[in-house]
């Protein structure tokens, strides 16, 4: 029986189990500016009405404007502002205060006026680079190309604003079909010339097959000239072109992610090593134990237990 096939941005944010929480709605109006602490995970914000300026320490200013959502990855500390030369205020301060409701800042019959939505991702953190490494650490979606994101992003603010029942349940789920169709925009117009990795390379249709591929026959593993043949290519173009793109060979690939799915499951289940070496496509315990103490620098049993003890 045909396994169906796998996807890898699926996988990927089932491994990483992103956590979102909507910070603040912000309504600020003439001369202003926040500074923002450093974040490991993803930050996230719309821009609903005017314009504003974002700035990290040594890369160019971005402009954002009405109707842009943006990505950070593994944020640095950066400054959104209608100003940049206006004394800062720490976000933190300023927007704990209300929660994930709306916060003012300035004169209300000042101009200009911006409105923006923001939040954060947080990422399980044995495998969250995967997804980090994958995004560039900057990612812009112009409203004209943000599509079906702009009716999310209406929903998010009516959201904010409601005082019905599962309120912060809705502000979750909205929040993660936000990332989910940022990570498609990246993933089908192969945005991230800045980084290689597996989401930029899922843009490619040869290489974006191997990946389904490997992902689909962890258990069985996967040759290098049946990856090749999916990808329609030669075994030297096929190796080549996939590390230009994803950043590794293919089997370090295969390796590595085999390696994600063990630390979650040691971490999250109580499955006999044994059984889940086999899952993995290891021939036996011995194999998989040798392996994963040369890819993570311990036994999957020494690590099953020191996750145990730390909560992890």
């Amino acid at each position: 029986m045909t396994s169906p096939t796998r996807d890898p941005l699926e996988d990927v944010l089932e491994l990483v189990r992103p956590e979102a929480a909507v910070a603040a709605e912000l309504r600020a109006h003439g001369r202003w500016s926040l500074a923002f602490d450093a974040y490991p995970g993803v930050k996230f914000g719309v821009v609903i009405e005017g314009a504003c300026w974002l700035a990290m320490r040594g890369r160019a200013t971005k402009r954002l404007r009405a109707g842009d959502v943006f990505l950070i990855a593994g944020a640095p500390p950066y400054v959104i502002a209608s100003d940049l030369k206006a004394p800062s205020r720490d976000a933190n301060d300023f927007l704990r205060p209300v929660g994930n409701r709306v916060a003012r800042l300035g004169n209300t019959r000042e101009k200009p006026v911006a409105h923006l939505l923001g939040g954060r991702f947080a990422l399980e953190f044995e495998n969250a680079h995967l997804l980090l490494q994958a995004l560039p650490e900057f990612v812009r979606i112009p409203a004209d190309e943000s599509g079906s994101l702009r009716d999310l992003t209406r929903l998010l603010v009516d959201e904010m604003r409601a005082t019905e029942h599962g309120r912060l349940r809705a502000l979750d789920q909205l929040a993660q079909v936000v990332l989910l169709y940022a990570l498609r925009w990246l993933d089908s117009k192969g945005k991230s010339p800045a980084r290689t990795g597996w989401l930029r390379a899922l843009a490619d249709p040869r290489i974006g097959a191997a990946l389904r591929h490997i992902h689909t026959h962890v258990e069985t593993g996967t040759s290098l000239a049946e990856l090749a043949r999916v990808a329609g290519m030669s075994r030297t173009a096929f190796t080549s072109r996939f590390r230009a793109l994803v950043g590794q060979p293919p089997h370090a690939y295969a390796i590595d992610w085999r390696m994600a799915l063990a630390k979650d499951a040691l971490r999250t289940t109580e499955r006999p090593i044994g059984e889940l070496a086999f899952a993995l496509g290891y021939e036996s315990q011995s194999a998989f134990s040798m392996a994963f103490r040369r890819e993570v620098g311990q036994s999957p049993r020494a690590y099953r237990t020191s996750r145990t003890t730390r909560g992890a």
